[in-house]
C-alpha cells in the first residue's frame, strides 16, 4: 500500500534552512548604553576608603581632594597610610607642644623614601600632598597638632576629607 506524500514535509521544505540575525539594532543599543554609562561615571577626584568607625564632618565644598598620603584620625587611633602609629591621643592632646614626634619620624622617613625614588626616577616627584580623614568628634586642638606636624615634615599640600552636603 503506497502512501501519498505528506503535506507536512512540503511545508518544511519551503522554509529557509539558514536563520540570519540582524544585529545592527542590538549594536546601536549597546553603543547608547556604553555612552550613557561613560557619561554618568565620574572619574573626578580620588577614592577614599573610610573606616566604619570614622565619621567625617559635612561640608559644602565643591573641590575634591587630590591624591596623596592618607592619614586617618579616629577617636582612638592615628593611622598613616594603613600603619597604626603607637601614640596615645589623649596625651598628645594634653601636651603643650604642637609637634608629635612619632608622626614626624614616620613622615620624614616617607619624605626620604620619596627623595630616593625621585633620584632614580625623575618622573616620580614628591608633591607634599596629604589627605586627612578626621573624625568629627576629634577635638580641633588635636587636629591642629597633626596638621602642624605634617607641615613640618614637608607635607604642605593638605586636604581634609569630608562628606559633601547636597
Amino acid at each position: 500500500m503506497a502512501h501519498a506524500p505528506s503535506k507536512r514535509r512540503n511545508i518544511r521544505a519551503k522554509r529557509p534552512s539558514l536563520f540570519v540575525l540582524n544585529i545592527t539594532s542590538m549594536l546601536d543599543m549597546f553603543t547608547i548604553l556604553i555612552i550613557f554609562l561613560l557619561k554618568s561615571y565620574s572619574a573626578e577626584g580620588i577614592i577614599l576608603t573610610i573606616p566604619a568607625d570614622l565619621y567625617l564632618p559635612y561640608s559644602t565644598t565643591q573641590s575634591a581632594p587630590e591624591p596623596g598620603l592618607v592619614i586617618e584620625l579616629s577617636k582612638n587611633a592615628l593611622i598613616v597610610d594603613g600603619t597604626v602609629l603607637p601614640v596615645n591621643l589623649d596625651e598628645i592632646e594634653r601636651s603643650d607642644s604642637l609637634l608629635i614626634p612619632e608622626l614626624l619620624e614616620n613622615l620624614t622617613a616617607r619624605v626620604r623614601w620619596y627623595e630616593q625614588i625621585s633620584a632614580v626616577n625623575p618622573e616620580v616627584d614628591f608633591t607634599g600632598r596629604m589627605v586627612l580623614e578626621g573624625d568629627r568628634e576629634v577635638p580641633f586642638r588635636l587636629l591642629k597638632k597633626i596638621l602642624y606636624t605634617c607641615g613640618q615634615a614637608g607635607f604642605i599640600n593638605q586636604s581634609l576629607a569630608v562628606f559633601q552636603k547636597e
